[in-house]
């Protein structure tokens, strides 16, 4: 691992390791400080949440002891009234043989129950009962029952045993409601005994609508998703306000049993989500107000913290970046250029120079690496003249040994004697080999007519239609008006070559080659085309790559060698006509391949520079 992260390292170049090294001093700090603040911030915040959650349940157990403690006070008022406890008394009966109550006892226990229910919308009803079951009531008589036997409601049980205490009964649908479809409700109860003799006179029930206990939550600040709700003593439900999907969070803690008295608060999961469970008991009423809110609310305000913070670090990481990059940009731009134009140097340009640089360490380099390209330019053109030269001599040596007359005598001689003989084919390929060689030997002119190189491939192809026995077809496309073009000589035929010996060689049908000169705008296209083997992609690249490189002293040794290749045609051009010449080649495995030159146009009388 340290092997590849050293391997990594070496292969950076410098604008990228100072653009690092800008990045990592600026953003570590400020991490960490982001990571600190954020880690404070967010334990503050669930703190103070968890604090705003116990302090709120503790105010809805101290609002609700309070509205508790009117209506025990409203359930205490007949105990000091002598009329109501003289009314209950003449009904004293056991329960259920009671039939039916004077009016006027009806008028004066409605007038009283009115009277303590006046003004108040939470009350539903407030009913007193007799032992016999006369039920008197704040409500009109066609809303409740004038007699009712509470022996037919089980939740009604509870009173007894409870010598006048008041008592809270859980949500419940008294039977004395004619009305079938009555909510449920709560009731603040007690029984109602003689002061004088302490025996039981009857019960008075005053029905609390559900509503007083939302109407007591809604001037409360909840969080939105957080469910609260109201158990008495035995743990039954008596009020619930739930954001569980809609679904009873009283029921989901029983299910998991975890309705249970805290002394604190604690963590609770339903449904694989943690809540925050927070209980608070009143000793004055029995209940208990419980509250549970996800873990996510609480952390709600920290995950806003930590999307600013990160969001806050990427804005600052961008800035970083694109300055780092401005900064290191122009420290490296100097040593950029200087290795760039290195690299073009490499490949065999030696005019580049650093046209900008100042007075730092870099602007010292750059002008010693002027210094030096002017140095290895000078010395190269010297090389580079002295090898033409020194082949010039080599060339202009081998003509004045081998006299031509003696070489064109000899090869008529030979045709003569295969013309006597009927050998037509040898006094053909005897013919085109003349014509070759006093195309070679005697024109020592480096830039020639188009017809004139044309005429000497056709010699060159008779011979090597002859070699391949009629298998190797060649046709010529060339437009008139080029044919008096001006082109270096010997240029074509080494495309020729290489299509026959490297496209049709080993063919056994043998193949075609296409020779074609046209004018297009200003430039003069020669292709050779043929239909042999092709090349790939990857080879056509390659030599499309090595063709577009500046002539060097590889030029030379490829000379010296006798090689003239297509490398060799493209340096030429090169050397000739600069950038305004070039060789590309084109094609595709089994489709052949086409060789393409293109060069200035220039006719005859044109000054050519050669």
């Amino acid at each position: 691992m340290d092997k590849v992260l050293g391997c990594s390292k070496r292969n950076m170049n410098l604008r990228t390791k100072l653009l690092v090294l800008f990045v990592v001093l600026t953003l570590l700090p400020l991490s960490l400080q982001g990571l600190v603040n954020y880690y404070h911030f967010s334990q503050t915040i669930d703190r103070k949440t968890e604090q705003f959650t116990i302090d709120m349940i503790r105010q809805i157990n101290t609002n609700l002891n309070r509205l508790l403690k009117d209506f025990e006070r409203i359930s205490l008022l007949p105990l000091y009234d002598q009329t109501v406890l003289s009314i209950l008394g003449k009904y004293n009966a056991p329960m259920g043989t009671a039939t039916w109550a004077r009016s006027d006892d009806y008028l004066k226990m409605k007038l009283y129950t009115s009277g303590q229910a006046y003004d108040r919308p939470e009350i539903r009803g407030i009913h007193l009962i007799s032992n016999s079951g006369i039920l008197f009531s704040n409500l009109d008589s066609l809303a409740v029952k004038p007699v009712w036997d509470s022996r037919l409601d089980k939740w009604f049980a509870e009173l007894g045993g409870w010598e006048g205490e008041w008592r809270l009964l859980p949500p419940h649908h008294p039977s004395y409601y004619t009305d079938k479809y009555e909510e449920a409700y709560i009731s603040v109860a007690r029984e109602i005994r003689d002061p004088s003799t302490l025996k039981r006179l009857g019960y008075i029930l005053i029905d609390i609508r559900l509503d007083a206990f939302r109407q007591l939550l809604s001037n409360l600040n909840f969080e939105e998703n957080a469910s609260l709700m109201i158990v008495d003593s035995k743990q039954r439900l008596v009020f619930e306000r739930t954001s569980l999907g809609g679904r009873s969070v009283y029921n989901q803690l029983l299910q998991h049993e975890q309705l249970q008295d805290y002394a604190g608060n604690q963590k609770v999961v339903l449904d694989g989500r943690p809540y925050l469970y927070v209980r608070n008991h009143s000793n004055y009423s029995g209940l208990s107000v419980i509250n549970l809110t996800p873990i996510s609310v609480i952390q709600k305000e920290s995950g806003e913290m930590l999307t600013f913070t990160f969001g806050f670090a990427v804005l600052c990481m961008a800035g970083v970046a694109i300055l780092a990059t401005l900064i290191s940009y122009r420290v490296t731009k100097p040593l950029i250029s200087l290795n760039q134009n290195m690299i073009r140097v490499e490949q065999g340009d030696f005019t580049q120079r650093v046209t900008s640089f100042g007075n730092d360490e870099f602007g010292q380099i750059s002008r010693g690496f002027n210094r030096m390209m002017e140095e290895i330019h000078r010395l190269f053109n010297e090389v580079f003249l002295l090898g033409i030269r020194e082949r010039e001599a080599e060339l202009s040596a081998l003509q004045s040994q081998i006299h031509p007359h003696f070489i064109y005598n000899t090869l008529e001689s030979i045709n003569m004697m295969a013309i006597r003989r009927k050998h037509v084919e040898v006094s053909n390929m005897v013919t085109a080999l003349g014509k070759l060689l006093r195309y070679t030997i005697d024109k020592v002119d480096r830039i020639v007519l188009l017809q004139e190189e044309l005429t000497f491939v056709q010699s060159y192809v008779s011979i090597q239609q002859v070699r391949y026995n009629g298998r190797l077809q060649v046709i010529f496309e060339v437009e008139e008006e080029v044919l008096d073009c001006l082109i270096p000589k010997l240029i074509l035929q080494p495309l020729v070559e290489n299509a026959v010996y490297h496209g049709i060689e080993g063919q056994e049908d043998g193949g075609m080659i296409w020779i074609s000169a046209l004018k297009f705008d200003q430039e003069l296209l020669l292709t050779v085309r043929d239909n042999g083997k092709g090349l790939s992609q990857e080879e056509i690249d390659e030599w499309n790559e090595s063709f577009s490189q500046l002539p060097s002293s590889e030029f030379l040794r490829c000379n010296a060698g006798g090689n003239l290749g297509l490398t060799n045609i493209a340096q030429r051009l090169h050397l000739i006509y600069g950038q305004g010449a070039s060789l590309s080649v084109d094609g595709s495995l089994g489709q052949g391949m086409a060789a393409t030159i293109t060069i200035p146009l220039q006719e005859k009388g044109d000054n050519v520079h050669v």
